[in-house]
């Protein structure tokens, strides 16, 4: 059974989302803003907040290949 997006996701992780109407598929950084069943509200770079409900339109956000712990 498929996890939902409020059990797999927080508030202020790093994250990308990307539109099924965008043709080229990019994805676009972004940051968990809230919980709200049954999804997620994201807020991108330009500072616009996205809902989103399909785990084939959110990923966790890699960590650059340089990053230090």
């Amino acid at each position: 059974m498929a996890r939902r997006l409020i059990d797999q996701y927080r508030p202020g992780q790093v994250v990308e989302i990307h539109f099924a109407a965008d043709p080229a598929g990019h994805w676009r950084p972004g940051r968990v803003a809230r919980l709200d069943f049954p999804g997620v509200w994201v807020e991108t770079e330009d500072g616009r907040q996205w809902f989103v409900t399909n785990q084939r339109h959110i990923r966790p956000r890699p960590l650059p290949k340089d990053y230090a712990v």
